[in-house]
Protein backbone atom coordinates (compact mmCIF):
# COMPACT_ATOMS: atom_id res chain seq x y z
CA UNK A 1 0.00 0.00 0.00
CA UNK A 2 2.90 2.32 0.72
CA UNK A 3 4.27 1.96 -2.80
CA UNK A 4 0.83 2.67 -4.25
CA UNK A 5 0.65 5.93 -2.32
CA UNK A 6 4.04 6.95 -3.70
CA UNK A 7 2.60 6.72 -7.21
CA UNK A 8 -0.59 8.61 -6.42
CA UNK A 9 0.79 11.84 -7.90
CA UNK A 10 0.58 10.40 -11.43
CA UNK A 11 -1.86 7.49 -11.04
CA UNK A 12 -4.75 9.50 -9.56
CA UNK A 13 -4.73 12.21 -12.28
CA UNK A 14 -4.55 9.49 -14.94
CA UNK A 15 -7.60 7.71 -13.51
CA UNK A 16 -9.46 11.02 -13.17
CA UNK A 17 -8.61 12.04 -16.73
CA UNK A 18 -9.68 8.68 -18.18
CA UNK A 19 -12.93 8.86 -16.19
CA UNK A 20 -13.59 12.42 -17.38
CA UNK A 21 -12.68 11.79 -21.01
CA UNK A 22 -14.53 8.48 -21.27
CA UNK A 23 -17.80 10.19 -20.32
CA UNK A 24 -17.63 12.36 -23.44
CA UNK A 25 -16.20 9.77 -25.82
CA UNK A 26 -17.70 6.41 -24.81
CA UNK A 27 -20.47 6.64 -22.24
CA UNK A 28 -22.35 9.55 -23.83
CA UNK A 29 -23.47 7.14 -26.57
CA UNK A 30 -25.56 5.11 -24.11
CA UNK A 31 -28.53 7.00 -22.58
CA UNK A 32 -28.54 5.01 -19.33
CA UNK A 33 -24.86 5.85 -18.75
CA UNK A 34 -25.10 9.40 -20.08
CA UNK A 35 -28.02 10.49 -17.92
CA UNK A 36 -26.68 8.92 -14.71
CA UNK A 37 -22.90 8.58 -15.06
CA UNK A 38 -22.55 5.85 -12.46
CA UNK A 39 -19.24 4.68 -13.96
CA UNK A 40 -17.53 8.02 -14.44
CA UNK A 41 -18.49 9.88 -11.29
CA UNK A 42 -17.19 7.23 -8.89
CA UNK A 43 -13.96 6.89 -10.85
CA UNK A 44 -13.13 10.62 -10.77
CA UNK A 45 -14.25 10.98 -7.15
CA UNK A 46 -12.21 7.96 -6.05
CA UNK A 47 -9.22 9.26 -8.01
CA UNK A 48 -9.55 12.61 -6.23
CA UNK A 49 -9.75 10.89 -2.87
CA UNK A 50 -6.74 8.76 -3.76
CA UNK A 51 -4.78 11.88 -4.72
CA UNK A 52 -5.69 13.67 -1.48
CA UNK A 53 -4.87 10.58 0.58
CA UNK A 54 -1.53 10.17 -1.19
CA UNK A 55 -0.65 13.82 -0.63
CA UNK A 56 -1.59 13.85 3.05
CA UNK A 57 0.10 10.56 3.92
CA UNK A 58 3.30 11.32 1.99
CA UNK A 59 3.65 15.02 2.86
CA UNK A 60 6.24 14.60 5.60
CA UNK A 61 8.24 11.93 3.74
CA UNK A 62 8.76 13.66 0.41
CA UNK A 63 10.94 16.56 -0.67
CA UNK A 64 9.76 19.88 -2.04
CA UNK A 65 9.98 18.80 -5.67
CA UNK A 66 7.79 15.76 -5.09
CA UNK A 67 5.40 17.82 -2.97
CA UNK A 68 4.75 20.03 -5.97
CA UNK A 69 4.10 16.96 -8.14
CA UNK A 70 1.73 15.49 -5.56
CA UNK A 71 -0.04 18.81 -5.11
CA UNK A 72 -0.37 19.28 -8.88
CA UNK A 73 -1.73 15.76 -9.30
CA UNK A 74 -4.22 16.31 -6.52
CA UNK A 75 -5.38 19.64 -7.97
CA UNK A 76 -5.75 18.09 -11.42
CA UNK A 77 -7.75 15.14 -10.05
CA UNK A 78 -10.03 17.34 -7.97
CA UNK A 79 -10.43 19.67 -10.95
CA UNK A 80 -11.48 16.82 -13.23
CA UNK A 81 -14.02 15.66 -10.64
CA UNK A 82 -15.31 19.21 -10.22
CA UNK A 83 -15.63 19.76 -13.96
CA UNK A 84 -17.50 16.50 -14.47
CA UNK A 85 -19.84 17.21 -11.56
CA UNK A 86 -20.43 20.75 -12.87
CA UNK A 87 -21.17 19.50 -16.38
CA UNK A 88 -23.41 16.60 -15.37
CA UNK A 89 -25.46 18.34 -12.68
CA UNK A 90 -25.48 21.97 -13.86
CA UNK A 91 -24.63 22.52 -17.52
CA UNK A 92 -26.64 19.52 -18.72
CA UNK A 93 -29.81 21.15 -17.40
CA UNK A 94 -29.19 24.57 -18.95
CA UNK A 95 -31.45 24.15 -21.96
CA UNK A 96 -32.74 27.10 -23.97
CA UNK A 97 -36.30 28.15 -23.29
CA UNK A 98 -39.14 27.52 -25.68
CA UNK A 99 -39.35 31.16 -26.70
CA UNK A 100 -35.72 31.12 -27.85
CA UNK A 101 -36.02 28.05 -30.03
CA UNK A 102 -39.43 28.38 -31.62
CA UNK A 103 -41.74 31.16 -32.63
CA UNK A 104 -45.22 30.17 -31.63
CA UNK A 105 -48.36 31.27 -33.44
CA UNK A 106 -46.51 31.81 -36.69
CA UNK A 107 -48.04 29.99 -39.64
CA UNK A 108 -45.88 27.99 -41.99
CA UNK A 109 -46.16 28.81 -45.69
CA UNK A 110 -48.23 26.41 -47.74
CA UNK A 111 -46.30 23.83 -49.74
CA UNK A 112 -46.92 20.54 -51.49
CA UNK A 113 -44.68 17.47 -51.34
CA UNK A 114 -44.97 13.85 -52.29
CA UNK A 115 -45.28 11.35 -49.46
CA UNK A 116 -43.71 7.89 -49.17
CA UNK A 117 -46.39 6.43 -51.49
CA UNK A 118 -45.85 9.06 -54.18
CA UNK A 119 -49.11 10.92 -53.50
CA UNK A 120 -49.06 14.70 -53.30
CA UNK A 121 -49.75 16.11 -49.85
CA UNK A 122 -50.27 19.78 -49.15
CA UNK A 123 -49.86 21.49 -45.82
CA UNK A 124 -53.23 23.19 -46.32
CA UNK A 125 -54.85 19.71 -46.14
CA UNK A 126 -54.12 19.78 -42.41
CA UNK A 127 -55.51 23.24 -41.68
CA UNK A 128 -56.69 23.69 -38.06
CA UNK A 129 -54.89 20.51 -36.99
CA UNK A 130 -51.66 20.10 -35.11
CA UNK A 131 -48.91 18.96 -37.45
CA UNK A 132 -45.37 17.78 -36.85
CA UNK A 133 -43.15 18.05 -39.90
CA UNK A 134 -40.15 15.80 -40.15
CA UNK A 135 -37.83 16.05 -43.14
CA UNK A 136 -35.36 13.29 -43.85
CA UNK A 137 -32.46 13.47 -46.23
CA UNK A 138 -31.62 10.35 -48.15
CA UNK A 139 -32.80 7.85 -50.70
CA UNK A 140 -34.86 4.77 -49.92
Amino acid sequence: MKSLLKHSFWLAPLIAFVGFLSYFTVFVQFPSLRDVPWVNLPSVILASGFAVWGLVSNWSMIGNGRRILHLGGMLFSVGMAGLLLFYVFFLSYQMPGLSETTRQLEKAPNFTLSDANGEMVSLSDFRDKKVVLSFYRGFW
